[in-house]
């Protein structure tokens, strides 16, 4: 058997294929043209040693020229590669390197394909002139041919940047292979005046094992990189061709041992081996699940991938956040949800199924068209389907794939519509949060194994966006909630107030009822009563605080008649006045519910002969109103954390804990604060500061 013809084709076969996927992914840098010319080359020695094999004499001048010229090739390409050898940096070092070792190649190029071409005219030459010593001087030169490649390896990789190593190392190692094995050869040649036949044949392997390492190189740099693109099924029918042969060489060798080592019953043995093998073989070529299995398989490892994930996901992002749509409307953000994952696979329309947290499936929204109203029980087939397995259910599928499908039945409505397609489950943490049913594209397309995982993957980040938009939603509706009970507490406390202004009319009705001031100042108390009754109600219809008109005003006199109203109860609230001329602008009837409060606290935390002084005074602009008390005071901790903290009371069901924390807000406002000094048993002193205004300019800028 003549093994230097298989070796050698082979090797040509393997390069062909090479240099073919190299000419179709052909990039413009100057390295990848380079390397296409030198496997090409390559291919063509490869098949002119296949002739040599054959003892085609003829060939033999082309061949050696072909040596030398592979030799050519490899040299100009791994020069060029010094361009790309160096780490990128702007330091004069890293610049005087580089010069220098590109300087090194202007000059060792052309030196080492000089002596190349002087071997090649010498083996020209030697086809024309029989001149004695050509042999030894053409081995000769193919031993210094091969130490030139190893040193020109040598330098490449010792200069070339750590983490460029990775991209190149294997093309350093097939080459490197190929120039020591020549070595080899050429060197038992010199030695022994005689190519040694079975190392000649083996060179073709050596060959057919650095192919593949060249093309993992060239496939991890991009710019002379393996990019074309073979139809899946050419692949996939190859492989099963491929598989299939060296499984029936395999079975024909055992049906060989079988024969030779089978006694009177190897004939018969092998024949039935044979025969069930060949059964097995079909029965496994004809298995679809087997060759789906196998076609995505390819897909994924062998292919690059059908989309661009990360225009992908630019794109769904911005679809989810499209600000076209109306914030308000949950409907006009389940659309959005819809569109961005119908876009992913062109599909013309769909519709959105949520659970209503009843355990039911409804129909939430819908996109280009009408919303159904029916609904999915959390225990039908279809939902149980879509948690157990997570799967995306192609509707055309079902009949033609049912073992996929076994334990799922789906409504009639749906069996019935041509036009729906898929159906994307929607998971969230812990539960299926629902469903996209989707209809088909304009243009029919096919869904394989890479569309489903876009899908899965694109329906989390749409099920974090739902979960994200239900909860803002629930969170704004117990906002509002919160709100209504808000202020509800603060027209309780306001009703409070008017109910002890009422009741104290009533109590002095009994021992004033002749005294005409008194009924003036009673129909007086009740029609102030009334308008601050229908100002709450007003109130609550607009489920907001109707701002009251702001005044200007003498603080002197509001505070004047905020005691006087409270000097019924003990202990009797005195009133001191260091300054006359205190203007200020303000909601007149806040500021004298807040006074009324601070009184009414330091009268139910006094003891009835103790003593409560209210001091107003003005200084440097800022009017001060200072209540003292001597009752039983506080400590540090409770003013600090408790006493301004809303709908927190120390009276029980009697207040509502909301009177300190109004006045310090409602200071605040005014651009003024209180401030509260106390001690337990040693009484408490409130002071609130509010701006005054003295002249014209400040009540404009107000």
């Amino acid at each position: 058997m003549n093994v230097g013809l298989y070796s050698y084709f082979g090797a040509g076969i393997v390069y062909s294929i090479f240099a073919v996927l190299l000419l179709f992914s052909l990039r413009e840098s100057l390295q990848g043209k380079l390397l296409f010319i030198a496997v090409f080359v390559s291919a063509c020695w490869a098949f002119a040693a296949t002739q040599i094999s054959l003892h085609n004499e003829s060939y033999l001048a082309f061949y050696q020229a072909l040596e030398i010229l592979r030799y050519i090739v490899w040299y100009i390409f791994l020069f060029k590669l010094f361009d790309v050898a160096f780490p990128g940096s702007d330091s004069s070092e890293y610049q005087k390197q580089q010069n220098s070792y590109r300087g090194f190649a202007r000059w060792a190029m052309p030196l080492c394909v000089g002596v190349a071409v002087l071997l090649l005219l010498n083996e020209v030459l030697a086809g024309v002139f029989s001149l004695p010593g050509q042999f030894v001087i053409g081995i000769t030169g193919s031993v210094v041919l091969s130490l030139i490649g190893l040193a020109i390896i040598e330098q490449l990789f010792r200069n070339t940047a750590a983490r460029h190593r990775w991209a190149i190392k294997y093309l350093f190692f097939g080459i490197a292979g190929i120039f020591i094995f020549d070595f080899y050869l050429y060197t038992d040649a010199l030695l022994f005046r005689t190519i040694d036949q079975r190392l000649w044949v083996a060179r073709g392997v050596v060959h057919m094992v650095v192919v593949p390492l060249l093309a993992v190189s060239a496939a991890r740099n991009k710019n002379w990189s393996l990019n074309i693109f073979v139809s899946r099924d050419i692949i996939l029918n190859t492989t099963a061709i491929l598989g299939g042969g060296f499984y029936l060489l395999a079975m024909a060798a055992a049906g060989y041992y079988l024969r030779v080592f089978g006694g009177d019953w190897g004939e018969i043995a092998q024949a039935m081996f044979f025969v069930l093998a060949v059964v097995i073989l079909f029965i496994v070529l004809s298995s679809s699940s087997l060759r789906a299995k196998a076609r995505v398989f390819l897909s994924k490892h062998f292919y690059k991938n059908k989309y661009d994930y990360r225009l992908e996901w630019l794109r769904l992002t911005e679809d989810l956040n499209d600000g076209d749509y109306d914030k308000s409307h949950n409907e006009n953000h389940f659309q959005k949800a819809i569109e961005a994952i119908a876009n992913i696979v062109e599909a013309r329309a769909g519709s959105l199924w949520l659970d209503d947290g009843t355990g039911r499936y409804k129909n939430a929204g819908a996109w280009q068209v009408g919303q159904r109203n029916d609904s999915f029980a959390f225990d039908t087939t279809l939902i149980c389907f879509l948690i157990d397995t997570g799967f995306v259910i192609n509707l055309r599928e079902i009949t033609t794939h049912k073992n996929q499908y076994k334990k799922l039945s789906l409504p009639k409505w749906i069996r019935e519509d041509e036009q729906l397609w898929l159906i994307v489950p929607l998971h969230g943490e812990d539960k299926l949060l629902g469903f996209v049913i989707l209809s088909r594209p304009l243009i029919e397309r096919s869904i394989n194994w890479e569309d489903r995982d876009l899908l899965k993957t694109a329906s989390r980040q749409i099920s974090n966006y739902l979960t994200v938009l239900m909860a803002s939603s629930q969170l704004a509706e117990a906002k509002q909630f919160e709100v209504f009970s808000r202020l509800s507490a603060y027209m309780v406390h306001d009703l409070k107030n008017i109910a002890a202004e009422l009741e104290l009319l009533a109590i002095n009705a009994k021992k004033h009822a002749d005294n005409p001031e008194f009924i003036e100042d009673a129909f007086s108390t009740v029609e102030n009563a009334a308008e601050d009754i229908n100002r709450l109600l007003m109130q609550l219809r607009n489920r907001r605080a109707e701002k009251e008109k702001k005044v200007l005003l003498d603080l002197a006199d509001l505070v004047s008649e905020v005691v006087d109203s409270k000097k019924h109860l003990l202990p009797v609230p005195q009133l001191r006045i260091e300054s006359e001329s205190a203007s200020v602008l303000l909601e007149k009837g806040r500021l004298a519910n807040v006074l009324a409060h601070l009184i009414e606290n330091a009268q139910q935390a006094t003891a009835d002969q103790g003593e409560i002084v209210i001091t107003l005074s003005n200084v440097e602009e800022v009017c001060s109103i200072e209540i003292k008390d001597s009752g039983q005071g506080m400590d540090e901790t409770f003013i600090r954390d408790r006493l301004f903290k809303p709908f927190d009371t120390t009276k029980g069901n009697a207040g509502m804990g909301i009177g300190m924390h109004e006045s310090r807000e409602f200071m605040r406002q005014l651009g003024g604060d209180i401030y509260v000094q106390s001690k337990p048993g040693k009484g408490t002193i409130i002071t609130l500061h509010i701006p005054s205004f003295s002249s014209e300019d400040d009540i404009d800028n107000a």
